[in-house]
């Protein structure tokens, strides 16, 4: 437990110094809204995180560190096309042979700005016999701290392992809704608030080694695509 602590550590560290800005007085005074909601959008993406696994009884617990780099494709994002996401740290409980109670945190300090984050959901296994069954899952979660927005997101999705044998991954598709309340008083025509929905579809793969886990996911829209990597342990 203290190495996996240790490990969250560092790789936090290393996102810090990565971590995109959310001060909207760079974003401009043209097209606001067109600049600013690709940022908007990555941090939804990141805040609707879901886990892939499989149901396992001798490890009812889990915990996991996940970090995320989108790229955006509208070429109109304030802060860049490649828009990194927020670390997030995630925990499920298995409570059931068919449901999991999942939940998130993080914070961070960029630019003068503190934020903090975080979510509950919960996992569904649609069907209790099939060992690649379809999984529902439902995120509720928020960002406030920084200055000149505050985002709100749900996230649901549903997804299935692969049924090809040789070659294991998981796929899905989503819907991400987002509404974020803008703070920040400029020149121009600036919004209240920003909201929006994008559909999305899932792909992931799951690589296992003794109660680690090391997990890859990309989720891909007309407008994002984010790729995720993540770090799991089980607990008994």
């Amino acid at each position: 437990m203290r190495r996996f602590i240790t490990i969250l550590f560092i790789i936090s560290q290393y996102l810090l110094g990565q971590f995109p800005s959310y001060d909207l007085s760079e974003s401009g005074k043209a097209n606001f809204v067109a600049g600013v909601e690709p940022l908007i959008r990555s941090t939804s993406f990141s805040l609707g995180y879901h886990q892939f696994s499989m149901p396992d009884f001798a490890n009812r617990f889990y915990v996991s560190i996940n970090t995320a780099v989108g790229n955006d494709l509208t070429g109109r994002s304030f802060s860049g096309k490649s828009i990194v996401g927020l670390p997030i740290i995630h925990g499920a409980l298995l409570v059931t042979e068919n449901l999991k109670i999942n939940g998130i945190f993080g914070g961070l300090t960029t630019d003068n700005d503190v934020l903090e984050y975080s979510g509950y959901g919960f996992s569904l296994s649609l069907s209790e016999d099939d060992t690649f069954q379809w999984v529902a899952d439902l995120s509720v979660a928020k960002m406030d701290g920084p200055r000149h927005l505050h985002c709100r997101t749900i996230d649901a999705s549903i997804s299935k392992s692969s049924i090809f044998r040789t070659l294991p991954f998981y796929f899905g598709f989503g819907i991400n809704q987002y509404t974020s309340r803008i703070f920040y008083q400029g020149d121009g025509e600036i919004p209240e608030k920003i909201s929006g929905s994008a559909n999305y579809m899932l792909l992931g793969k799951i690589i296992s080694f003794s109660s680690w886990s090391v997990g890859t996911q990309a989720r891909i829209n007309n407008k994002l695509i984010q790729f995720s990597l993540s770090l799991h342990k089980s607990f008994n």
